[in-house]
């Protein structure tokens, strides 16, 4: 199996999303599901739109949360994953 953070991955056509402060609401149109992102979720989808790979991500991350690579990528898997898994990304 594939690790998702080295696939390269893009926000889905379905996908559609709201910005409310600091955080993004999603809406996946086929399926009629609401998706919120809290602010690191929000962070890492912005980074996704602007084509960044996920490992590329993670260095971005490492730095502004001063947290250790170990932790942002074990987010990062989890989140990924989940948006992966509901068709929110898509392979890229």
């Amino acid at each position: 199996m594939t690790d998702i953070l080295s696939k390269q991955l893009l926000p889905s056509e379905q996908a559609m999303e709201s910005r409310v402060g600091e955080e993004t609401v999603i809406l996946h149109l086929e399926k009629g599901t609401y998706y919120g992102l809290d602010q690191l979720g929000t962070r890492i989808w912005e980074l996704l739109k602007e084509g960044m790979a996920p490992v590329a991500i993670g260095d971005i991350l490492v730095r502004e949360y001063d947290a250790s690579r170990e932790v942002i990528e074990a987010e990062m898997r989890r989140f990924l994953s989940d948006l992966y898994a509901h068709g929110i990304v898509v392979d890229g």
